[in-house]
């Protein structure tokens, strides 16, 4: 079955019909979690800051004049000098179980990215690993949590079918109250090792906000500056996301480790896990009334992501990361609403980073896939 047509998405309009083809692919489904439409519009405005150094391209499939899917391609000029490579992005993937539009899809993004420089497409991602990227293919039976990718089972085969072939894989952790805790002899090897790290947690000071929050994502930067596929976050974006973020941030569950010379030497932020309210918002707008149910009901979700952690490289041999994970997992014990915690992503490959999360009693409990293709 063919009769697909891919046309360009263009302009403020393009971009609005974009955003809607998930809604009118995913809408009947209840476990789907909307995105935020705004939050969508936010990312491929043509005023976001990391289009500083992308270029990206989106388009809708249409058969019989109805849109059947859509894909988007992005070119990240920064990340591939910092990496070394001529990669380009293919996200906002979407469609129905139909290998013919997908290929199509696939064929144009494709083209494009060779037409920018690129020798090889990276996917899903929308649009590099500072956004939401990768393909679940394990983890159906959970909702997403806030700030991850979702899809129907049936697009793994979509890709591989397509030539898609996998490139790396990224875990998600679940840590459940119960269940979650240090042993007293690892609480013992513990405060051994801060007496003898001589460092100190500290809140985020929302009184300082930019400026913690600048302090954090330096040391997030500098602790995966050697990871797979990674590139640091301008100063731009950085302050870009801190916006957003800011209204959602309960400073507990957001900290620093300090050293004895007051230098930020290791960061961890937790978020609650608002996809437990957004799966209600079936259109994906809050006006008129959807952000009253979702401004009461934010301090009574059930479930927390642990977002973002790090350690500066100089301090990584000091066994801090048991210290960051206890001190996250009491403080999200301590809030009576919280019953689990969700962290990720972390990469397949970063066999330290498992291994602890699994010490202390979690679970992997989702799996994404990034693929590759040649161009």
């Amino acid at each position: 079955m063919t009769g697909v047509e891919i046309r360009p998405a263009r302009g403020l309009l393009g971009r609005r019909r974009f955003i809607d083809v998930p809604f009118r692919i995913h809408g009947g489904d209840p476990g789907w979690v909307p995105p935020l439409r705004l939050s969508v519009h936010d990312r491929l405005s043509p005023r976001h800051p990391a289009n500083a150094h992308q270029s990206n391209a989106l388009w809708i499939a249409f058969r019989h004049g109805r849109p059947v899917g859509r894909i988007g391609a992005c070119i990240d000029t920064f990340f591939n000098d910092y990496q070394g490579v001529k990669w380009g992005w293919v996200g906002f993937f979407d469609t129905f179980d139909d290998p013919d539009v997908a290929s199509e899809l696939f064929d144009v993004a494709s083209a494009w990215l060779g037409t920018q420089g690129a020798d090889t497409c990276m996917g899903p991602a929308d649009f590099t690993t500072n956004d939401e990227l990768g393909l679940m293919i394990e983890g159906f039976d959970e909702l997403p949590a806030l700030m991850t990718p979702q899809n129907c089972r049936y697009v793994e085969g979509l890709w591989t079918g397509a030539g898609w072939e996998p490139a790396m894989d990224l875990w998600a952790w679940h840590f459940a109250k119960v269940s979650t805790a240090l042993s007293e002899r690892q609480q013992r090897t513990l405060k051994r090792i801060t007496e003898r790290a001589g460092v100190r947690v500290r809140d985020l000071d929302m009184d300082n906000f930019d400026a913690d929050v600048a302090r954090t994502f330096e040391v997030y930067n500098a602790a995966w500056s050697d990871n797979w596929a990674f590139a640091p976050m301008s100063e731009a974006e950085v302050a870009h996301l801190a916006r957003q973020l800011k209204s959602i941030i309960n400073p507990r569950w957001a900290f620093g480790v300090e050293s004895a010379e007051g230098e930020v030497v290791a960061v961890c932020l937790a978020l609650p896990d608002l996809n437990q309210l957004m799966v209600k918002v079936r259109g994906g707008r809050l006006l008129p009334f959807h952000w009253i149910s979702l401004l009461a009901g934010r301090k009574k979700v059930s479930q927390a992501r642990v977002w973002a952690l790090g350690i500066k490289p100089a301090w990584q041999h000091r066994a801090l990361g048991p210290l960051l994970y206890n001190e996250i997992v009491e403080r999200l014990a301590a809030d009576p609403h919280i019953r689990t915690a969700e962290a990720g992503w972390t990469l397949a490959s970063n066999h330290r980073i498992n291994d602890q999360l699994q010490a202390m009693g979690a679970r992997r409990s989702k799996v994404w896939r990034l693929y590759r293709r040649p161009i």
